[in-house]
């Protein structure tokens, strides 16, 4: 089958490899992801790396198998770069990878190793995908729902394109009982930050960076004292991924610093509003997964379709 005949419609326009749904910035809210995954396409990218992380991630918080994986046709709900979907394709699935911001290019550059005819890129909103419905055997939204405008809604639309038997994969940041984010600076700099533009939410994640770094290296000797202190520091302290290099954890500290200041949407779900929501959708066998954060999947039911 080639991939394009998914499409339930002509897309506006195809630029570079990716086929572009939107057409216009306006539509577009994530605009600070497409300005950071093209900066910084690189580093999470395992074959680009050298390291196994993304690998590591994506099995995790999937649920999933290689064995599972090929010959399956999925869907990226927020590709990024494209850590993931290059993983999957690597485990022998096909991959369509779809993103809302301008991430769909960088996306496009990083797999460009692979055949064309087993993946697409394209960019289009998760509420509104030009796609036949009951169409793939897999969906996976790693780290991106929380940054939509309607987390739940979008689960809801996603169930949608699942074959009878498919199996849709989520990590969404957790919203817990208690909270101590009010406590946290970055709670404070991300609310007067909100309406800054990308370029000067970068400029000040290198400066938090660059403050912070000497306090966040040191305590990261510390193990879970340390890491849990560096909660309250207004960067990103992301030592233990590079632990020896120090190039790598300052990328690493001024991306997800970057990543924690730059969205427009920010919002944590409870497990409870995730399970109701995928149950509520039709998936049957819905479970947290024994991961770091919350991982939720759910499965559609053999031999019926998804509400």
């Amino acid at each position: 089958m080639t991939l394009s005949t998914l499409f339930s419609r002509d897309p506006i326009k195809v630029d570079g490899g990716v086929w572009d749904f939107i057409g216009t910035a306006d539509a577009d809210y994530c605009q600070n992801f497409g300005s950071q995954w093209n900066h910084f396409r690189s580093i999470q990218i395992d074959a680009l790396s050298d390291k196994a992380e993304s690998h590591a991630r994506f099995f995790s918080e999937t649920g999933w198998s290689p064995e599972w994986l090929s010959g399956k046709l999925l869907l990226d709900a927020g590709c990024g770069a494209g850590r993931f979907a290059d993983v999957a394709m690597d485990c022998g699935a096909r991959v369509v990878a779809v993103d809302l911001s301008e991430a769909a290019w960088a996306c496009r550059k990083t797999l460009d190793r692979f055949p064309e005819k087993d993946y697409l890129v394209v960019r289009a909103s998760l509420f509104d995908l030009p796609f036949r419905k009951s169409a793939f055997d897999g969906i996976y939204s790693l780290g991106v729902l929380q940054h939509t405008p309607d987390p739940l809604g979008a689960i809801k639309c996603l169930t949608s394109f699942l074959v009878p038997g498919g199996r849709l994969a989520t990590w969404i940041y957790e919203r817990r009982a208690r909270d101590i984010s009010l406590f946290q600076p970055r709670t404070w700099i991300r609310w007067a930050m909100a309406h800054q533009s990308s370029a000067r939410k970068l400029k000040l994640s290198r400066l938090l960076t660059t403050v912070g770094f000497p306090v966040g290296w040191g305590l990261s000797w510390f193990g879970r004292f340390g890491e849990r202190a560096s909660q309250f520091l207004p960067y990103a302290a992301r030592h233990h991924l590079g632990r020896g290099d120090l190039r790598r954890q300052w990328d690493y500290s001024v991306m997800d610093t970057f990543d924690w200041y730059g969205p427009l949407y920010d919002q944590p779900q409870s497990e409870a509003e995730v399970t109701r929501t995928m149950e509520e959708s039709g998936l049957i066998n819905v479970r947290r997964l024994p991961a770091r954060g919350m991982a939720v999947m759910g499965e559609a039911p053999e031999f019926s379709e998804v509400n």
